[in-house]
């Protein structure tokens, strides 16, 4: 049986020596500025977002800082 959907599909995925920290988002547009957001302010090297799909969060996009810049793989 699945899950009932969340009513924040969407979620940041943030390493953190305590666990990941999960941040939810209603929609896309409001994951990606939070990214955006994320990218400046985190001292991690990689930001997952994640997409509530068919009973489970499946991973979507992730980010990786290398040598001071982000991009997506």
């Amino acid at each position: 049986m699945a899950s009932a959907r969340p009513s924040k599909p969407w979620r940041l995925v943030v390493p953190s020596p305590d666990g990941p920290v999960y941040k939810p988002q209603r929609s896309e547009a409001a994951t990606r500025d939070a990214a955006d957001a994320e990218k400046t302010t985190t001292t991690s090297d990689r930001i997952v977002v994640e997409k509530w799909q068919d009973g489970r969060w499946d991973e979507w996009l992730r980010w990786v800082r290398t040598g001071g810049a982000w991009h997506a793989e």
